[in-house]
């Protein structure tokens, strides 16, 4: 960090961030798309390098906690609209770029994508990165991705070595879809809840699946003889031998004059990467003059250290303020390109490379860049909020679906979205879908906002939403009916990683198997779906899941057992919790009483100082204070329901509580 300062230390830290345009950007007039991009890539490097500082220290600091959040992963989403897993592959290139100024100045310099620094984060050294960097300049990241992992055994081993530049894992994904009935469609929304309250956080769907699946698995008996499917999930994978140069052998060590391709990184026996140095120049490892950061970048990264959690979460809403500005101009760009295929003509076989090697950013990146773009054209305010910075990346992406059926209601829902939570947000869109498909007539009227449905987040009412919508989606049957396929009129569909898709569907070939057998009729795989739904719901209520509300205080139950806290994704170790002291006279009503955390509540309230403050009744009437400090107003304040409370009420400044008070 020390280094990177020195960096901006002739710069003014006073530098102001630009309003609207990014500066000292290189536009060509009326260009094609593709030089355009060009252009705006020049700039993504040092606002990369700035960005990485700030989540670095940031990180370092566990600055969140300050804040009144438990664990990253709640304030990555609410606060900057990214994922845990980018702030720490964010931090994890600025710890290793404070020894790396070879690369650290060729990233800024634009010499290198942020794909292939962060590439050489991994492997390269003091010792090293000269040669690393001018190797890095002639390879393509899908070469230089290769190169790395091959010599990179630390991250072969913890798995880290297949992940994009946001930490996501690069492994191969599938999609899964069926039909099924309103009802089922209904029901499946229910069970993804339950399976996360079982599993005790904020699972994705495809993990939902995979428990569900791992449920009914559990129960299904073994079988002999199994007929062969095209769903099987487990394949025989013949062993892969070992490529020649990572078989261990006996270290040979070449000639003392033995050719070698000046600058190249080659591999040792051992496996580490080694380095043969140039003949002809001897080169300082820290020759290389420390590169500057536009002077808009300035004021992110100069007095880093001495900066407080609050100072540490302005600065990186900053700089991902003007990251995601950047992103909003390259997002149209690059649909002129896909859409185009102008990509071809630039030289690359597919989108995907075209992102990796010209944009320097992931596949991933770009496909959620032209899925917003393209949700933009539907929902033009949309993209509007998105580049005025109204609506984080996490927002957006959340509404895009919803938006995409309710255009005439884009309004709504986004002033619905600034007003609450992103946790909450993403809860209402995936309710509004499944209104959509189970009762399309209230949709209609409604878009399925949440205002219409009523109802308190983390409260039993969404569930016995879920539960009225099913009931209402399910058809009357006459007695002795045989189901038909017609009124599946719903769609399920969820990406995951293949091997999670593949268990999903041989479970639900042998269930279909299994009905077949005992009914002499061959289900379809909404009816199929629809028997593992209701065995998890058997398995997870009525078994485990009702011993624990019998055990357990009826807040938990109340409170959808889970963290009332906005934003807070935590379903586990639950405390009861007296929101008016019992040390200073409250009652044991459970108006008085609410579901924390044991972070929330050991450590955000009562422990010094206090993080967080609420008050109030619960369940709907409770306000919730975050990022207490003494003689300033909360950072963030919230009502019941994950809604932000009105702008312009003030707040008390907030005064210690310690563990001596008696909850």
């Amino acid at each position: 960090m020390v280094a990177l300062v020195a960096l901006v230390a002739a710069v003014s830290p006073a530098a102001e961030l630009p309003n609207r345009k990014f500066p000292d950007r290189a536009r060509p007039a009326r260009a094609d798309p593709d030089s355009q991009l060009k252009a705006l890539v020049a700039t993504r490097g040092p606002l990369r390098r700035a960005l990485a500082a700030v989540a670095g220290r940031l990180v370092e600091a566990r600055a969140w906690e300050r804040l009144g959040f438990a664990r990253l992963r709640d304030y990555a989403v609410e606060r900057a609209g990214h994922s845990a897993r980018s702030l720490h592959d964010l931090a994890h290139v600025d710890a290793a770029l404070a020894g790396l100024p070879h690369v650290e100045a060729a990233l800024v310099d634009g010499e290198i994508t942020w794909t292939k620094a962060r590439l050489l984060c991994r492997v390269a050294s003091a010792d090293d990165e000269a040669l690393w960097v001018a190797f890095a300049r002639e390879k393509t990241a899908r070469s230089l991705a290769r190169e790395v992992r091959a010599v990179d055994t630390g991250a072969l081993e913890s798995g880290a070595a297949n992940t994009d530049e946001d930490g996501a894992p690069e492994e191969e994904r599938e999609t899964v879809q069926l039909r099924c009935t309103p009802a089922v469609r209904a029901r499946w929304w229910r069970a993804r809840q339950l399976a996360r309250r079982v599993a005790g956080e904020a699972l994705p769907v495809w993990g939902c699946m995979e428990a569900i699946a791992a449920e009914v698995l559990s129960a299904l008996p073994l079988e002999v003889e199994m007929e062969p499917t095209p769903y099987s999930a487990v394949a025989e994978l013949a062993p892969h031998p070992a490529p020649a140069e990572l078989t261990p052998a006996a270290p040979e060590r070449a000639a003392p004059h033995e050719p070698q391709a000046c600058g190249t990184p080659v591999r040792a026996a051992n496996g580490c990467a080694e380095q043969r140095p140039c003949q002809d120049s001897e080169r300082e490892p820290n020759a290389t003059p420390a590169p500057e950061l536009p002077p808009f970048l300035a004021s992110l990264v100069i007095g880093l250290e001495s900066a407080d959690a609050f100072e540490l979460d302005e600065r990186l809403r900053r700089a991902v303020a003007l990251e995601q500005r950047l992103e909003a101009e390259m997002g149209p760009l690059l649909l002129r390109i896909a859409d185009g295929r102008l990509h071809r003509a630039a030289g690359f076989a597919s989108m995907d490379e075209y992102a990796r090697e010209r944009l320097g950013i992931s596949p991933r990146k770009a496909r959620a860049l032209l899925r917003l773009e393209r949700g933009g054209q539907r929902a033009r305010l949309l993209r509007e909020a998105y580049r005025d910075g109204r609506l984080s990346w996490v927002q957006a992406h959340a509404l895009v679906p919803v938006l995409v059926i309710a255009a005439a209601h884009q309004r709504a829902w986004i002033d619905w979205a600034g007003g609450v939570t992103a946790r909450r947000l993403q809860e209402d869109v995936e309710r509004a879908l499944v209104l959509h498909e189970t009762d399309p007539q209230r949709f209609e009227e409604t878009a399925g906002l949440p205002d219409a449905q009523g109802g308190v987040q983390g409260d039993a009412t969404s569930e016995s939403q879920g539960a009225a919508q099913e009931a209402a989606a399910t058809p009357e049957r006459q007695t002795g009916a045989k189901p038909t396929h017609s009124d599946e009129t719903c769609r399920i569909f969820w990406n995951g990683p293949r091997d999670v898709a593949q268990l999903f569907r041989a479970v639900l070939c042998t269930v279909r198997r299994h009905i077949e057998r005992r009914t002499g009729r061959l289900p379809s795989d909404g009816e199929a779906l629809d028997a593992m739904l209701e065995h998890a719901f058997e398995a997870w209520t009525t078994g485990f899941g009702e011993k624990r509300v019998r055990a357990a205080h009826r807040v938990f139950a109340r409170d959808g057992w889970r963290c009332t806290v906005p934003g807070c994704s935590s379903y586990r170790e639950l405390h009861d919790h007296h929101i008016r002291f019992r040390s200073a006279g409250g009652s044991d009503a459970e108006s008085n009483r609410t579901t924390l955390c044991a972070w929330h509540h050991l450590r955000g309230v009562h422990a010094g100082p206090a993080r967080l403050r609420l008050r109030g009744r619960a369940p709907r009437r409770l306000r919730f204070e975050l990022g207490l400090r003494r003689g300033a107003p909360a950072l963030l304040r919230y009502d019941s329901g994950d809604r932000l409370s009105p702008a312009g009420e003030a707040s008390s400044p907030a005064s210690p509580l310690t563990a001596t008070h008696t909850c």
